[in-house]
């Protein structure tokens, strides 16, 4: 049985979670197999979407599967507009491509159609909240996991946000198609999979530092998903349908765990937020981004190297009152934030909670912190696989996310791995390593081992 397949009944259903909230999957279709893109209209017509649609795409997507269903839809009577992204080389979810389906969206539109993989279906499904109006995607490349997420990470005035967005009614994807995807893309969608290794564990870390609400349901549907694309890196590397599916499949499940908490905790953790890190650096700097799940996938491989680092910690040698006295002020940190993101700046401190600063919520949490290190801390940090495996890993997979690989300096990567827990509020491996006063200096033998 697939994963897909073991969460099948939850599709489109309510239940009452082990969490002690009420989850709806409001998702009504996924349909993953060949030739899937002849389904659309049966999907279109069963869904009752309307007649008037907008489509948006790019040239690449319209040539793979736009330019079909476009054909399929107005044989069945459909009344259909296109927004073609004309972003080069590729499109970037930001003011300019929301301005572009804006300028083509009709008040008297019914529906909308994502063709493509994650920019477009951010932005659509970003558009779909604010417009009221219901979509679908049909995905082209098994990329990255936000197909079924409900929100929708934007590149605004330059800084990487996540927007409250809405889930798709249906998600469509070709094996065909998802099997010629370019090598990068494919690889991408690993290495996106791959950040869940630290992810989880970031997230279950802020459970116990942070008390933070876990979702079990979620928790375990993505680890279900990461272990099963884990089992077929070689089918992925070799592009078998099997693992070609599997990777999809889990990209899915990832989202639709997105989907359970109403947030991107259970796929998004520290290897996310140094990705985005990078990412506004390259925009700033007017480089050609790379694509995301490949900037999680470099990052991970620090991330993990940073939680075997700590292994070795001893918590009898973290001293508070030093720790409490010598702790960078608000202040201080405001002024190197300013000098750190520049003309965004003020969105990174906006993001962030001044009271983590108080003395006194920092000194309870280090002595939360050491009094749970051997009971609760250390056993998840020695979870986390050895970087070595996670290498091997990637191997398997055909992929190799290291610096020099990806042609991202490593004084990048380390400055990234400095401040990239500045712009999401969630605790994480890189907050832990800051709170213990240790961070910049694991930071320096962490380099080496990538």
């Amino acid at each position: 049985m697939s994963v897909l397949s073991s969460c099948k009944d939850m599709i489109g259903s309510s239940f009452l979670c082990q969490c002690g909230l009420t989850h709806t999957i409001p998702l009504r279709h996924v349909i993953i197999k060949q030739k899937a893109e002849e389904d659309v209209p049966l999907i279109v017509a069963e869904l009752r979407m309307g007649k008037r649609g907008l489509m948006i795409c790019d040239d690449n997507t319209w040539e793979l599967a736009g330019n079909r269903i476009f054909e399929m839809l107005s044989d069945k009577g459909y009344d259909i507009g296109v927004c073609m992204l004309e972003q080069k080389p590729i499109v970037i979810p930001n003011e300019n491509a929301i301005t572009q389906i804006l300028l083509k969206f009709d008040p008297s539109t019914d529906f909308l159609i994502a063709v493509g993989s994650g920019t477009i279906n951010d932005i659509t499904r970003f558009i779909s909240h604010r417009t009221g109006k219901p979509y679908i995607i049909f995905a082209t490349a098994p990329s990255m996991d936000g197909y079924a997420s409900t929100v929708s990470p934007l590149l605004i005035n330059g800084f990487k946000r996540t927007y409250p967005a809405v889930h798709p009614l249906a998600i469509i994807a070709d094996t065909d198609m998802l099997c010629s995807a370019p090598d990068d893309m494919i690889l991408a969608g690993f290495g996106d999979i791959l950040g869940k290794v630290t992810s989880l564990a970031d997230w279950q870390m802020s459970v116990i530092v942070m008390h933070e609400r876990l979702c079990p349901v979620a928790k375990n549907m993505v680890q279900r998903a990461l272990e099963e694309v884990l089992s077929k890196a070689s089918q992925i590397a070799q592009r078998k349908p099997e693992g070609i599916q599997a990777l999809m499949e889990a990209l899915i499940l990832s989202g639709i765990a997105m989907m359970l908490t109403g947030n991107s905790r259970p796929a998004s953790g520290s290897e996310h937020h140094i990705s985005h890190y990078i990412e506004m650096k390259y925009f700033m700097q007017g480089r050609q981004p790379l694509l995301h799940g490949t900037k999680v996938g470099l990052a991970v491989l620090y991330t993990v190297a940073l939680y075997n680092e700590l292994v070795f910690l001893d918590p009898k040698n973290i001293d508070i009152p030093h720790l409490v006295i010598t702790r960078t002020s608000y202040q201080e940190w405001c002024q190197r934030v300013n000098k750190v993101f520049g003309p965004i700046a003020h969105e990174v401190i906006g993001s962030n909670d001044s009271k983590n600063w108080n003395p006194a919520i920092y000194e309870r949490r280090l002595y939360d912190i050491k009094e749970k290190w051997e009971t609760h801390l250390k056993p998840l940090i020695s979870s986390v696989p050895s970087l070595n495996t996670v290498k091997e890993w990637l191997h398997t997979a055909g992929a190799n996310f290291t610096p020099r690989a990806l042609g991202i300096e490593e004084s990048l990567v380390e400055e990234a791995l400095l401040y990239a827990k500045e712009i999401r509020p969630y605790y994480t491996i890189l907050r832990l390593a800051d709170d213990l006063g240790i961070l910049e200096e694991k930071i320096k033998e962490i380099m080496n081992l990538v």
